[in-house]
């Protein structure tokens, strides 16, 4: 009941009122189209004049797919630990295309990768089992030849 109060509230909202939330709504960190489209529809703005938000939002900078895929990328290779796989994924959920989706992650450095799995290995080595170690970094897209060699690494490091 009350969802269908805030969205006839909305109903009325100008396109120049749109237009302001969402540059607010950009500027606090990157956004993928698909993530401001799916926030027009929340603000229940009509759909003839989604196309013309999100073309001022993309001609004023505060909308640019390949900066957001590059801040995506970078951001869960260095803070979440994910491989080039899971990444992909999140990527093509953002509806990101595949050309700029293969650009990005040719940029990342495999040794990055191999870094960040040696990491988690050591991080989970003492307090998960070599099965439950397995799948969480195969959950975060490391692929299993990587994850088994990595885990025989810090093997041979602790004995």
């Amino acid at each position: 009941m009350r969802r269908l109060w805030v969205f006839s509230l909305f109903n009325n909202m100008t396109t120049s009122e749109a237009l302001q939330k969402l540059q607010r709504f950009c500027a606090y960190q990157e956004r993928s189209p698909f993530s401001v489209e799916q926030k027009l529809q929340q603000l229940g703005l009509p759909r003839d004049r989604h196309e013309e938000v999100v073309a001022q939002l993309m001609a004023d900078n505060f909308l640019d797919e390949y900066r957001f895929a590059e801040a995506y990328t970078r951001g869960k290779l260095n803070q979440k630990q994910w491989a080039p796989r899971r990444i992909r994924m999140g990527l093509q959920e953002h509806r990101i295309p595949k050309v700029t989706i293969d650009r990005i992650l040719g940029q990342i450095d495999q040794d990055m990768v191999d870094a960040n799995a040696l990491y988690l290995v050591e991080r989970w080595y003492a307090s998960k089992s070599k099965e439950k170690l397995t799948a969480a970094l195969q959950r975060r897209g490391y692929a299993f030849e990587l994850i088994a060699s990595t885990y025989q690494v810090v093997e041979g490091q602790r004995n």
